[in-house]
């Protein structure tokens, strides 16, 4: 039997070198199942985007329409991942921020070090 889906938070990954600043939201899930590891798995996505605000925030919400639940630690923020990035300097990590702090997420950085 599928068990309830939930995350532990958003990925964002900038899309394209440079000057442009796009950026895709994913949502990974799974299911608590009893019956089977990993049974179900799966991956929601925004499409590429200027406004890394807009994205965050659909997959968010089409992720809570879904039924997809938000799993936190007690007194912890879900968690925004940032997994790729282009450009890694002062502006973008500042949009980054004002996007957690809007949406009361907490930054976790994916990169290599």
């Amino acid at each position: 039997m599928i068990g309830q889906l939930f995350t532990t938070g958003i990925g964002i990954y900038q899309m394209y070198p440079g000057t442009e600043n796009k950026w895709i939201a994913q949502v990974d899930f799974e299911d608590e199942s009893h019956a089977q590891l990993r049974g179900v798995q799966g991956t929601l996505t925004t499409k590429y985007g200027d406004d890394l605000f807009e994205s965050v925030r659909t997959v968010k919400q089409d992720a809570e329409n879904l039924g997809i639940r938000m799993l936190t630690l007690p007194d912890t923020k879900l968690r925004l991942y940032v997994k790729r990035l282009f450009v890694d300097n002062a502006e973008v990590w500042k949009q980054i921020e004002s996007v957690a702090k809007e949406l009361d997420l907490e930054v976790i950085s994916c990169l290599p070090e």
